[in-house]
């Protein structure tokens, strides 16, 4: 399938490109800077540009069979970029007539906040308040999209390697709060090929 993939030089989306790749889909990546894509290989197009320019948004998407967006800020407190990105995404994505989209958000968003502990609670609601206003609007305008939308909800991010074993459910609670990116990628990357969560969002952990 042909793919294009927001924030694809993020951690999470390095492992999306990588991931893609090894299962023959044809990948688009959206970058400000190719760099860290430079030595993927066969089957990656890479386009230059800026999210929050329409334009460019639009000329990746046109074609795709399908979008995955892992955008995320490098500053947690200042940045909305997940949500003014996703509403060109959707823009986009409609005025291409491409319908798939799945998006990497984050455990306590949404419905999902009352999974956690107090102590996970109070520290998102003080440390991490910017960052879960940015989750929780980019999640409203998903839902809202009319698309065929899936939201992926990471426990807690880590680089370790890849198991392949998780738990994924709506509203499930995390047993611990790591989840390797190479498994959010894996369980992103079975969901674009077998399409069982559609207009559903959901959590996974290990």
């Amino acid at each position: 399938m042909k793919v294009a993939i927001f924030g694809a030089t993020g951690r999470t989306g390095i492992e999306l490109v990588k991931q893609a790749l090894d299962r023959g889909h044809l990948v688009t990546a959206f970058v400000r800077d190719p760099s860290p894509l430079a030595d993927k290989g066969d089957g990656l197009t890479i386009m230059t540009g800026d999210i929050h320019d329409l334009t460019d948004v639009a000329r990746c998407i046109e074609g795709q069979g399908a979008v995955l967006c892992a955008l995320g800020a490098r500053d947690l407190n200042k940045s909305m970029i997940r949500t003014a990105g996703t509403f060109n995404i959707i823009k986009a994505m409609k005025h291409n007539s491409v319908n798939r989209l799945l998006i990497v958000s984050a455990m306590g968003i949404g419905e999902s906040w009352n999974s956690l502990s107090l102590l996970n609670k109070l520290f998102i609601a003080t440390l991490l308040r910017n960052a879960r206003a940015d989750h929780e609007a980019q999640e409203a305008a998903v839902k809202a999209s009319s698309l065929d939308w899936t939201i992926i909800r990471p426990s807690g991010l880590v680089d370790s390697p890849g198991t392949g074993v998780y738990n994924v459910g709506e509203n499930i609670r995390a047993r611990t709060s790591r989840i390797a990116r190479a498994d959010v990628a894996d369980l992103i990357l079975n969901e674009l090929e077998e399409g069982s969560l559609v207009h559903k969002a959901v959590t996974i952990t290990n």
